[in-house]
């Protein structure tokens, strides 16, 4: 766009009247005078310090339930360290490919009325057929 037709650098901007400005809340001399402090204003009230407790780091507990001859008596367990550790999430790719229109018609609607993902439907059909195929050599 040339120069001249650009209208931010063309000075019609500058030239378009400005809008007109509401009334002010706060008088301009009491705006000044909180401003500048010349009048005393109450402090503000300071809020209580509440110190934080301490974390403390504890094994989460499981409650199991073991029948004992008419009623059930409650034992406690700790989790073990290894049940703790989050699992890593498998790497996955992204990857893009074409289906027939029909196709991707009724795996979308498959997996609506599965409560699925279309991918988690095509990795299972993945998974599903591809041991069929013949596969190379290990070296």
């Amino acid at each position: 766009m040339p120069e001249r037709e650009r209208p931010s650098l063309s000075g019609l901007s500058i030239k378009r009247p400005l809008p007109e400005r509401g009334k002010p809340v706060v008088s301009f001399d009491a705006a000044e005078s909180a401003l500048l402090g010349d009048t005393p204003s109450p402090p503000p009230a300071a809020a209580p310090i509440v110190p934080e407790p301490p974390v403390v780091a504890r094994q989460p507990v499981v409650h199991v339930d073991v029948p004992v001859a008419g009623h059930t008596a409650v034992q406690f367990a700790v989790l073990s360290p290894s049940l703790l550790k989050a699992r890593k999430k498998p790497v996955k790719i992204a990857w893009t490919f074409k289906i027939p229109l029909e196709l991707h018609q009724e795996l979308t609607t498959v997996a609506a009325h599965n409560g699925l993902t279309m991918s988690d439907i095509v990795i299972e059909a993945i998974q599903f057929h591809l041991p069929n195929f013949p596969h190379p050599p290990k070296p």
